[in-house]
């Protein structure tokens, strides 16, 4: 074994439209909404109108949509004194969420590859992780416990207060976007998420990160992927972009199109969980490339010291 820490590599998925063909924020609304027609499209219209450029340009005033639409579904929660939180999704909503067929098992067999014997000899772990502009509480009843190590997702509060009757408040508390996408990667590899004294800020030694972004896997389905790809492509790890085989052809042509340019990941390929299959194989490939750098530097280092 080369030595007692972990030598951790990452695999980050993005949820909706990487894992899941749905958007699960859209499946919430239209349960809230079931009464309205057409009330998911109508609350995303909406959501976008707030981007829309000012014909009247004055001033740069960009809108982000995660903070427009946390704040627009809590409304709708809040008026029909609903929480947003885990019970609730748990009731009503999870199963509506259906992964892309074989999501589970792929998982579960990358995640075996550390059993085998030359990872355990270089004390090398994998570990999934979801970085999704979703509901973190909605996509951790998905996943069967301990499959994913760790999900950065949107998240409310949800309190209550008594005004006669019982009223119920949902805070937005965390909100995520294609920007702190890339923070979560930060918060991953320094360890942030499990060690209370490291921030995303703080600053640590190279031998220090929990997990060093070239042992990173990046997988993402759209344009709010593409900070995090950049990211983790340049400072040494791999990017992957899926798609959809059963959307029309002209969208999957306009995504490749889209995600071909400039070369913003290393593999572009369909949605397809099948063991073996072209995803499994290039992440399972990139695992073993990993693994071999751990054992020539394992090799190196022996023998340096048995010459000192």
């Amino acid at each position: 074994m080369i030595d007692n820490q972990s030598n951790n590599i990452v695999i980050a998925w993005d949820f909706d439209g990487t894992l899941t063909p749905q958007d699960s924020t859209t499946e919430v609304i239209s349960f809230l909404k079931e009464e309205e027609k057409d009330a998911a499209e109508k609350f995303w219209k909406h959501v976008k109108s707030f981007s829309k450029e000012q014909e009247d340009f004055k001033e740069y005033l960009p809108a982000v949509d995660a903070p427009i639409w946390m704040y627009s579904l809590s409304k709708i929660a809040n008026d029909l004194n609903i929480p947003l939180n885990e019970d609730f999704f748990q009731e009503y909503i999870s199963q509506k969420i259906k992964l892309f067929d074989n999501v589970i098992p792929f998982l579960q067999e990358i995640k075996k590859l550390e059993n085998e014997k030359r990872f355990k000899d270089c004390n090398i772990k994998i570990h999934h992780f979801i970085v999704s502009a979703g509901l973190r509480d909605l996509i951790k009843l998905i996943f069967p416990e301990g499959l994913i190590r760790y999900i950065f997702g949107c998240r409310y509060q949800s309190v209550s207060y008594e005004e006669n009757v019982v009223k119920i408040e949902n805070i937005p508390v965390f909100c995520i976007d294609e920007t702190v996408k890339t923070r979560a990667l930060f918060e991953i590899s320094k360890g942030a998420f499990c060690t209370k004294n490291i921030k995303v800020n703080t600053k640590i030694s190279d031998d220090k990160y929990w997990a060093p972004f070239n042992n990173f896997i990046y997988i993402g389905d759209g344009d709010t992927d593409i900070p995090a790809l950049s990211l983790t492509r340049t400072k040494g790890g791999l990017g992957i972009v899926v798609y959809n085989k059963k959307k029309p052809l002209t969208d999957i042509k306009e995504k490749l199109l889209t995600m071909s340019a400039d070369k913003r990941a290393d593999l572009i390929t369909p949605a397809d969980f099948k063991i073996n299959g072209e995803l499994y194989t290039y992440i399972t490939n990139r695992c073993y490339q990993i693994l071999q750098r751990y054992e020539v530097e394992y090799i190196f280092k022996k023998n340096l010291n048995s010459r000192l």
